[in-house]
């Protein structure tokens, strides 16, 4: 059954120009999106070797939803870790770092997402050579997680915001190439509406692999109050028809009235998912 997700993070995040973030103490976060109507978090964490496991785990329990996933994107905004780094140090860092969050996820059973973290193509190479460290780089990561019970879920990002690795079937050669049971495709629609040709073609070509979706509008605004030209309904027809059973997981843009927003969007999806 497909479920819906909220993005929130914990109150050390610094602020993110083009989205509003719950990133309250996480007691708060995590209760306020259950009264919105979501049905799940996505947990934009911190430092893992501090992180409280413990709070989160009662968090979850008084409100009653889940955590959906992980998301790393905090390891490079706030830390500056990558994956692909030409300072071997900082690999080394980053994938420590990727082990403490994977052992997070096997306590709460939940996958870790990868889209920024991965890092840029090195300068003065060709982006061949960055496609096969990265390659690399992600069977070693899947092959650590799997003794852990762990999902990764990779992301195609656009060209504004990484320098390679932007569409959707480039995310699929990845995840072929890298060929683990364990590594799926996160697919955000606001990213594929600026790179794929059509998001309904690449959904398809990405049914046996997708796990995880961003549902966002092309203006990158949340759905259901959202000004773009994305046609969900027809995107939730589509998911139905490849049986996907992930989360439609959903940010939020600066607005005066975020928790307005958010219950809209979350009773928007749901009716989505009844309805279609």
């Amino acid at each position: 059954m497909i479920k819906t997700s909220l993005f929130i993070a914990t109150p050390d995040m610094p602020d993110v120009a083009y989205v509003h973030l719950f990133k309250a103490e996480i007691e708060e976060n995590v209760r306020k999106a259950a009264q919105f109507g979501f049905d799940a978090v996505e947990l934009l964490i911190g430092d893992p070797a501090s992180f409280d496991c413990k709070r989160l785990e009662k968090a979850l329990a008084a409100s009653q939803i889940d955590l959906a996933c992980i998301n790393t994107g905090r390891m490079v905004s706030q830390f500056g870790l990558t994956l692909i780094h030409r300072d071997q140090n900082i690999r080394k860092r980053a994938f420590n770092k990727f082990q403490e969050l994977v052992r997070i996820c096997s306590r709460f059973g939940c996958a870790l997402n990868i889209g920024l973290f991965r890092g840029g193509a090195l300068e003065g190479r060709p982006i061949a050579y960055s496609k096969d460290l990265f390659v690399g780089i992600m069977k070693d990561a899947c092959d650590y997680a799997r003794p852990f019970g762990v999902t990764l879920n990779f992301e195609p990002t656009n060209r504004f915001e990484v320098n390679f690795i932007h569409t959707t079937d480039e995310g699929l050669e990845i995840i072929r190439r890298v060929d683990r049971p364990n590594l799926g495709l996160l697919l955000d629609l606001n990213h594929m509406y600026i790179e794929d040709t059509s998001i309904e073609e690449s959904i398809l070509k990405a049914r046996d692999y997708v796990r995880h979706f961003h549902f966002s509008d092309s203006d990158r605004w949340p759905a259901g109050v959202s000004h773009g030209v994305i046609d969900f309904r027809a995107i939730m027809a589509l998911l139905k028809r490849i049986n996907y059973s992930g989360h439609l997981s959903e940010g939020l843009v600066p607005m005066e009235n975020v928790e307005e927003c958010a219950r809209k969007t979350a009773a928007y999806l749901k009716e989505l998912i009844a309805s279609v």
